[in-house]
């Protein structure tokens, strides 16, 4: 059991304090379906359906933005014991992490408009392959956005339940 815990945290500090790592997550995800069924998954729908998945996932990918922000002024606002050891400790890695969510989904947003614009035949091609890596990647951002927002709301209310703040903080330590 100890050797799973000390395993499952190794690959909770890589993930949590490198963002890149949704890069290669998402390669190996288009890669296995590439794999496994030969063509992208946008291969079998027309160019009408096309442009509606295009529209959807970057107007998506704007909203999941929006969140992010939201998020962010909620870390920039909420103060106590937890919250400024969270910021010394982490804070450069929180920054990575929201830094990479916005420009992520800013990506994948232009992104599926280019592949739009491009998509001009009955066939797609390469731009099939683009877009499926923007729709993939866009859902493994949005499940770091959900993982931060829960990290900070976890802390928040720690803090908003404890304004003393005399009694011990437990930190568990990270390795960095």
């Amino acid at each position: 059991m100890g050797a799973v815990r000390t395993a499952r945290g190794y690959v909770y500090n890589r993930w949590s304090h490198h963002p890149i790592v949704d890069y290669a997550l998402t390669a190996v995800s288009v890669g296995a379906l590439a794999l496994t069924q030969g063509h992208h998954i946008l291969a079998d729908h027309d160019a009408d359906q096309r442009m509606n998945i295009y529209a959807t996932v970057a107007s998506v990918a704007a909203i999941v933005g929006g969140f992010g922000t939201a998020a962010i002024s909620q870390y920039a606002t909420s103060s106590g014991q937890r919250m400024n050891i969270l910021r010394q400790m982490f804070g450069v890695h929180l920054r990575r992490n929201w830094v990479g969510l916005l420009t992520s989904m800013l990506l994948v947003s232009f992104g599926c408009l280019a592949v739009m614009m491009s998509d001009t035949k009955k066939e797609i091609g390469l731009g099939g392959w683009v877009a499926e890596f923007l729709i993939f990647f866009g859902a493994v951002r949005s499940l770091r956005l959900v993982w931060l927002f829960r990290l900070l709301i976890d802390v928040s209310d720690y803090d908003a339940g404890n304004p003393s703040g005399d009694s011990t903080v437990r930190v568990n330590r990270v390795n960095r």
